[in-house]
């Protein structure tokens, strides 16, 4: 990497790469040492973070894994390929359990904080519950029109709230099932959903280059940031909530104070130009995880906050 492309306040302690084709998203386990990365060359990748070495290769996809996501407690590790969700076992078991119901590409999974339940998301336009002690299809939310690219939950576990190709956010009462708020505001695709670490903030980026700050409970719009010049593929909020990341197209990610929305820092990295591209902060720790060279490394950044506050 240039030097002149690290901002101040970057610590790169290591570069993962083992994939012949672009990374899609990545997700940390809860304990903060483990990563997962999905991927265009069918596969999902778990690395240490610490020792900077891939751990294990999950096997078994036939085509694009589009997302994953690690269950809070860490046990599960859910990811996408086609029209399947793959439950695998963090614990060492080397097959996965496979869950069927989508008639096309999933392109978006999440779980519920108590890990009971995971959320698919797919070119179907329907969004699918699943519970996964039993395997089996609870629920089946429909009202977007295009494909479902991005799923976040509330940290009390209430609220689902999805983003697709319609350009609208939905939020949806898990207990009934029902949308209870529709955000508007997009005029592109919805790619990416983060929720700030308190569940109050909810930031969503889209094809339309746009990143929107919304009040979850009244679904006000708090702020709109306008910068980036290419769709934005990925958001994320920091452990302590000060900074939001995006990730764009035009081959930046820029980094945000949450009090201001002042930009502090601005990284370059060259983007693949898909569509689904992620980034994803630490869970508790200021380090983030970022993809560069066209999406086919992961870098690893240690962050030294007092640069920028």
């Amino acid at each position: 990497m240039k030097s002149q492309a690290r901002p101040a306040g970057f610590t790169l302690r290591h570069t993962l790469k083992a994939n012949n084709r672009a990374i899609t998203r990545l997700a940390w386990a809860p304990n903060g040492i483990l990563l997962a990365s999905a991927s265009y060359d069918q596969s999902v990748r778990i690395w240490d973070t610490e020792a900077g070495l891939e751990l294990r290769e999950l096997y078994g996809y036939s085509g694009s894994v589009f997302t994953v996501v690690i269950t809070a407690d860490g046990r599960f590790a859910l990811s996408a390929s086609k029209n399947a969700l793959k439950v695998w076992d963090m614990t060492g078991e080397t097959r996965s359990r496979t869950l069927r119901g989508h008639a096309d590409y999933i392109y978006a999974v999440a779980a519920t904080p108590d890990s009971h339940y995971a959320f698919s998301g797919a070119y179907d336009e329907t969004i699918r519950l699943w519970n996964l002690e039993t395997d089996t299809e609870e629920r089946v939310l429909t009202g977007h029109k295009g494909r479902i690219g991005c799923l976040a939950v509330t940290p009390d576990g209430k609220t689902i709230i999805s983003g697709a190709a319609d350009g609208r956010v939905k939020l949806w009462d898990l207990a009934s099932g029902q949308a209870k708020q529709t955000l508007s505001q997009h005029h592109g695709e919805v790619l990416d959903l983060a929720l700030s670490p308190d569940g109050q903030l909810l930031a969503s980026a889209s094809h339309d280059s746009d990143v929107h700050l919304w009040q979850v409970e009244s679904g006000t719009l708090v702020t709109s940031l306008t910068i980036h010049k290419k769709p934005v593929t990925a958001v994320s909020f920091s452990a302590d909530g000060q900074l939001l990341a995006t990730k764009s197209a035009d081959s930046t990610v820029r980094f945000w104070r949450t009090d201001t929305w002042e930009i502090v820092a601005n990284l370059e990295e060259s983007h693949s130009k898909f569509a689904f591209s992620g980034l994803a902060f630490h869970p508790t720790q200021p380090t983030i995880a970022t993809l560069g060279e066209k999406d086919k490394a992961i870098r690893v950044w240690d962050l030294d906050l007092s640069q920028w506050f």
